[in-house]
């Protein structure tokens, strides 16, 4: 099993209603991303607005790509929009930094 990370920005202004999406995420979107071989999947949030979130899968391109061909993606996506901060706004969802694995103590 492998591990990725990365960071977003949101605005910080609207974490709550961010955090409350996410309490309520939609049954089909989890199954989704449960399907697409994604587990222990989290996000994290930092007072400036950026997010960072870990994710568990054997292949991150593959899972990434198979909630991305989904149409419940794409309304969540745009359903969560008004909370990101990103300077490409033609982007479906966040604009996402991968970071790079550089430790890993089990």
């Amino acid at each position: 099993m492998g591990r990725a990370a990365f960071v977003f920005r949101m605005k910080p202004e609207m974490k709550d209603e961010y955090k409350k999406a996410h309490d309520e995420i939609w049954p089909e979107l989890a199954k989704v991303i449960r399907d697409s071989g994604i587990k222990n999947y989290s996000i994290f949030f930092r007072k400036d607005g950026t997010l960072f979130a870990y994710l568990e899968c054997d292949d991150v391109k593959k899972s990434f790509d198979f909630i991305g061909k989904t149409e419940v993606n794409e309304r969540w996506q745009k359903y969560m929009d008004k909370y990101f901060v990103k300077e490409d706004k033609n982007i479906l969802g966040p604009e996402i930094e991968w970071l790079e694995e550089v430790f890993h103590l089990d």
